[in-house]
């Protein structure tokens, strides 16, 4: 097990990361999602070697990894670039890991040959690495982080440059090795689409820190902040205030919400569409119907996206007219 105990890390004087701990077990597949610079890749980094925290430590089976070297520490690393040797080809790079560890030829070609079938890639062994495109090229720097297997593989980003059905495809195909392996994995990404198909858990990071862990089922129907419900795009999030005990006034209405706050404090909450009345819900949590006048309309897959004032987005199987004023149901929820 891969674990972090209380990491701290600054750039430039300033701090980047604060207090980060969090395990990944055997066979598990965790995923560090936020924007660019919340430090998603630095953490890898760290576990990988290539930079050390200021405080904290990394171990893995309760030993401390601060004195061993990157190539010490028997870890993947599959990157955005690929990193693929364009001198040789797609067997020779599978293979380079293997042979600076002096195994067996013999063995090295059992290993290159299942793997290349492994990642859908047989028959590819002589091609040139140039040649191949894109997803082509991720599969073969992935075979070569399996080669040596590795007791963790780390993701960084990997999969951004690639269209969005080559994509779920290949994380499709990630996840099913992954759990095939039992090898333990972070993913790295700012994609949450990404994170919701491979990972086993997320954890959401902002401003350094760590502001939620769980899995992903249970982040959608928890967001718990304003922040995790924005980069996640779950419903409407909008700006409230408590006006008196569990009532809570927004541009769009007022509620009755117990938010466990003082009166005169301000509140997000989280707007969601309801199929149908339910009445109310836990403390923090309600169903209530709003009135707004449509803005404008987007088609989006398989229905269609209603906009109105304040930012309020809709999904209705049916069109209606920009200019309408129409009702819906919606859930509404206190966010921290």
């Amino acid at each position: 097990m891969l674990e972090l105990r209380n990491v701290v890390k600054s750039y430039e004087g300033k701090p980047l990361l604060s207090d980060i701990s969090f395990a990944v077990s055997q066979g598990e597949t965790i995923c560090l999602l936020g924007a660019s610079g919340s430090g998603k890749s630095t953490i890898l980094r760290m576990i990988a070697g290539l930079d050390f925290p200021e405080r904290g430590t990394i171990l893995l089976n309760n030993l401390d990894l601060t004195g061993t070297p990157p190539h010490l520490r028997d870890f993947g690393l599959v990157f955005q670039d690929y990193g693929l040797f364009p001198h040789l080809n797609v067997f020779d790079n599978i293979a380079f890991g293997l042979k600076m560890r002096n195994i067996s030829e013999n063995e090295i070609k059992q290993r290159v040959s299942a793997l290349l079938e492994q990642v859908n890639l047989s028959g590819f062994d002589s091609r040139k690495v140039t040649d191949l495109s894109g997803g082509e090229q991720q599969r073969v720097a992935l075979a070569r982080a399996l080669a040596p297997s590795p007791r963790l593989l780390m993701f960084d980003e990997s999969l951004g440059a690639l269209d969005r059905s080559l994509k779920e495809d290949l994380l499709n195909e990630i996840r099913g090795i992954l759990h095939k392996t039992k090898i333990p994995a972070i993913y790295v990404t700012h994609d949450q689409e990404e994170a919701f198909a491979i990972a086993d858990r997320i954890l959401v990071l902002h401003e350094g820190t760590i502001i939620r862990d769980a899995a992903p089922h249970e982040i959608w129907r928890e967001p718990n902040s304003a922040f995790v419900a924005k980069l996640l795009g779950i419903g409407n999030v909008i700006e409230g205030e408590i006006i008196a005990e569990n009532k809570v006034k927004t541009a769009i209405g007022t509620f009755d919400l117990n938010c466990a706050k003082r009166i005169g404090e301000k509140i997000q909450l989280l707007l969601t569409e309801s199929p149908s009345p339910s009445g109310r819900g836990d403390r923090g949590e309600g169903e209530a119907q709003i009135q707004f006048t449509v803005e404008d309309i987007l088609f989006k897959q398989n229905q269609f996206q209603v906009k109105a004032r304040g930012g309020i987005t809709i999904h209705m199987k049916n069109a209606p007219r920009i200019g309408n004023v129409i009702t819906v149901q919606v859930q509404v929820k206190c966010l921290s």
